[in-house]
């Protein structure tokens, strides 16, 4: 079975297999033909800003959307029809490993499993990205990791056994989005005082203004300035132009806590005096490194930290990243931690050490779980033999919500997810 990774994070998703990635920004675009995504959304997000959402992927879940955006009900009919695109062009056999970044709640994940398991993808595990994406050598740091609202702060501690996540902060206002319009205001700035012409003034040379500054950021590297066209208008853009932008990161930031990584997007931008880069290869590498060590049949649990054996990292130089490494391998092992990486993380509710279920709980009404699907409100749950699990003609109209769940078992803390919408939870009602 051909194995992919997906890494969740949402300014530019990534389908990761032997041979080929698969990028697509976590952006929707609706239009008269109905939902596209990625790079195709991003050309739109200045020509029809309303009718782009960047926050899918970060808000992912089943409460119902404020305002109208085609037929998607929530977030998670738009992460659907997003995994969906995206799996078009993935082999057809798929097991799959969730890269996920450290803010995304443990139901959250449990959600995204559902909505694979409804497209029959197999996920072999969930592993915190910022153990893939710092090298274990360079010891303890920080991780930066950039969504389209927010830039990810992940704590790094490394000691002689262990690395683990100690702390992930959320910083509003320093996401991929926000840089971006940083730089295009700056752009435009240099624009009208070398030409008089303000590229702000129409939605078009707005957008092609916006649509040019990462592919700008990648030319600009260690260049003074480099020339720019805006339709018939040609100007210069400068480096410290952009480097104003970093400040504002590095201002938000203690530099001082040992080494810091990031991944590609951020390295782009100069002047953050980053220490190393993780590429999409050098994730997925690790990524592997972390299941060749697992048993096989092992249980499905986040892993949230990892004990060091074997550690080899071959380091090249990058324009990007001055005095830097491009970190692409580091092998580690599992500890089969299940738990949470931050403090503002719950412990999930599904946990197969708890008692099993005897009950369904159904807007605040909990109905017993018997033999009979029909006591359980549409949802089919039914118990033999002390387990609970779906009757199979309820299978198609019922997604499980669970890492260690499924039709065929469901422990004290599943969640359920039927088609209309309702959604339950398995609980354990003592009597």
């Amino acid at each position: 079975m051909t194995r992919l990774f997906l890494d969740t994070t949402d300014a530019s998703l990534n389908l990761i297999g032997e041979g080929h990635c698969i990028r697509s920004p976590g952006l929707a675009y609706l239009d008269a033909g109905g939902l596209v995504f990625g790079d195709a959304a991003f050309a739109q997000l200045k020509q029809s800003p309303l009718a782009v959402r960047s926050d899918f992927w970060s808000q992912l879940g089943t409460t119902p959307l404020n305002t109208g955006f085609g037929e998607a009900r929530h977030t998670a009919d738009l992460v659907y029809e997003h995994m969906k695109a995206l799996l078009n062009n993935a082999p057809e056999q798929r097991a799959l490993c969730i890269i996920a970044p450290g803010n995304m709640q443990q139901s959250q994940i449990e959600l995204l499993l559902g909505i694979l398991g409804s497209l029959s993808i197999d996920v072999t595990a969930v592993i915190d990205r910022a153990l893939l994406a710092h090298p274990a050598t360079r010891g303890s740091g920080l991780n930066l990791s950039l969504q389209w609202r927010q830039l990810i702060v992940s704590e790094i501690k490394v000691d002689a056994a262990e690395m683990s996540v100690t702390k992930v902060t959320e910083l509003s206002g320093l996401g991929y989005l926000d840089l971006l319009e940083m730089c295009l205001e700056n752009c435009a700035d240099l624009c009208v005082e070398q030409t008089r012409f303000d590229p702000r003034r129409s939605a078009a040379s707005e957008q092609q203004l916006l649509s040019a500054i990462p592919s700008l950021l990648a030319t600009l590297g260690d260049k003074t300035e480099v020339p720019l066209d805006i339709g018939s208008t040609t100007f210069k853009v400068t480096r410290s132009s952009f480097e104003s932008v970093a400040r504002r990161i590095s201002a938000a930031i203690d530099l001082t806590q040992g080494h810091i990584s990031a991944d590609e997007t951020l390295s782009l931008f100069p002047g953050i005096g980053l220490d190393s880069v993780a590429t999409s290869d050098s994730i997925s590498n690790n990524a592997q490194g972390v299941l060749n060590s697992r048993s096989e049949g092992e249980a499905l649990s986040r892993i949230t930290r990892c004990a060091l054996t074997t550690v080899t990292t071959d380091t090249t130089d990058t324009s990007a990243v001055p005095a830097g490494e491009i970190v692409s391998e580091t092998i580690i092992e599992t500890n089969d931690a299940k738990g949470t990486l931050a403090a503002n993380q719950s412990p999930s509710a599904d946990d197969p050490t708890t008692e099993p279920p005897t009950h369904l709980l159904i807007d605040g009404i909990a109905y017993r779980i018997g033999v009979e699907p029909s006591a359980t409100e549409g949802f089919g749950v039914v118990k033999s033999q002390g387990l609970a699990y779906i009757e199979d003609s309820f299978r198609k109209e019922i997604t499980v919500l669970s890492v260690s769940g499924s039709h065929d078992t469901l422990p004290t803390g599943s969640r359920l997810y039927r088609s209309d919408g309702k959604e339950a939870m398995l609980i354990f009602v003592e009597t």
